[in-house]
């Protein structure tokens, strides 16, 4: 009997042990997944913590691709629910951190990815990131101090900035970096004024090509002062800043840096632009900047057969070294995004050279983009959602400080 007793006592510690020792939960990647769809998915994306922790759990890189079918470890430890609290069932963790485990697991049963509540099937999902990613030992102690010393000369040259041609919601903000310290940007947005450009339609709205690219040319150079540069926006809307609508209307109210009319016929517009940015370019170089250091983008959305989709591809002059390697730099970036984002598909945008007349009478170094077909309705989701143009701008933005990094 003391023989049965003790054997009792010796599976009931067992299974006590077992039940506070965790698993990470697992899935299947699905067509289409990549990994932030996969994080955003459960609630994971927000923090670098899960991120790490994922990569790690799975060996993976930030570029790595998700393989269909295969099953991949999610930063999420499963507890057996001890029935009585979050707290005493997570070595009593502290109240707020209990508040926030049990709002993670009622978001993904609401979600349909919990089948039922933990408290009906005792099985209690956490958040890597809310246990406080003591474990997570993906960073080294000298990775650490160095970001906190980054982050201090970060902070030296952080300054509040104030461009009304944002727009009332986006003038205001604060340098970032001063990663692009003494370059000069001169950024110009196809058509304008008189010429819309090229005209899509999308669920009964007009989509005019300068609105979009005004649009996306207004938050690249936010990010470019953001990071310290010198920015000129040689088209300007007096009345359009930065906009987060869907649609956006189209005027032709927009002028040139300096108040200047936009003329009517296309070759005096092009005439007008290489004048105005020959002119900084010069000014600028007078002051000491190299030519090196100074460079314009000319901003254009494409229009083709409704058909034929199209990612954002550049050009560059025939004979511009200097230019064909901005241009491959950007393609670069925006490959390393679409195989981070877009799994599902690859990136089929080209650099190329053209002999077009921005390209061959500017004196700075100059890129121009095509950032998509306006007449696809696949393509249009990158210009009409808001996020989407945010994206293109960041990334134009991260491939320059790539460049000047190299």
């Amino acid at each position: 009997m003391e023989k049965y007793f003790l054997a009792l006592i010796l599976l009931v510690m067992v299974n006590s042990s077992f039940a506070s020792i965790p698993n990470w939960l697992t899935i299947k990647a699905e067509k289409g997944d990549h990994i932030n769809a996969l994080l955003s998915r459960y609630n994971l994306q927000r923090s670098q913590c899960n991120r790490n922790q994922f990569y790690q759990l799975n060996q993976l890189k930030s570029s790595s691709a998700l393989h269909i079918g295969k099953t991949y470890k999610l930063p999420i430890l499963r507890y057996r629910y001890n029935g009585r609290s979050i707290r005493s069932t997570i070595n009593n963790i502290n109240w707020e951190k209990a508040i926030k485990i049990k709002r993670f697991n009622k978001q993904l049963h609401k979600k349909g990815l919990k089948r039922t509540s933990f408290i009906n099937n005792s099985d209690l999902w956490v958040s890597y990131q809310d246990l406080g990613c003591s474990n997570n030992n993906i960073g080294t102690t000298s990775k650490i101090i160095q970001k906190k010393k980054r982050q201090r000369k970060n902070k030296r040259h952080k300054r509040k900035m104030n461009f009304p041609i944002f727009g009332s919601k986006y003038a205001r903000f604060s340098t970032v970096s001063n990663k692009l310290h003494g370059k000069v940007f001169y950024l110009i947005s196809g058509h304008g004024g008189p010429d819309p450009g090229a005209i899509g339609q999308r669920a009964r709205h007009k989509l005019c090509e300068d609105e979009y690219a005004y649009d996306v040319t207004l938050r690249l150079a936010r990010r470019l002062l953001a990071n310290g540069a010198i920015v000129h926006i040689i088209l300007r809307d007096p009345n359009d800043g930065i906009r987060d609508q869907k649609y956006l209307k189209c005027d032709h109210d927009e002028v040139y840096l300096g108040n200047k009319r936009i003329s009517r016929f296309q070759h005096p517009r092009l005439e007008d632009r290489a004048f105005i940015v020959n002119n900084l370019f010069y000014s600028y170089k007078r002051k000491g900047y190299k030519s090196k250091d100074q460079i314009t983008f000319i901003l254009h959305i494409d229009s083709r057969n409704r058909k034929k989709q199209i990612d954002a591809f550049f050009y560059h002059a025939p004979k511009s070294r200097r230019s064909k390697q901005i241009a491959k730099r950007l393609y670069r970036t925006f490959k390393m995004k679409y195989r981070y984002f877009q799994a599902s598909r690859s990136y089929t945008g080209r650099v190329l050279s053209r002999d077009l007349f921005m390209l061959m009478n500017l004196k700075p170094l100059a890129v121009y983009f095509e950032l998509a077909n306006i007449r696809n309705p696949s393509d249009q989701r990158r210009l009409v959602l808001p996020q989407n143009r945010e994206s293109l701008a960041k990334w134009i933005a991260e491939g320059l400080m790539r460049h000047y990094r190299h």
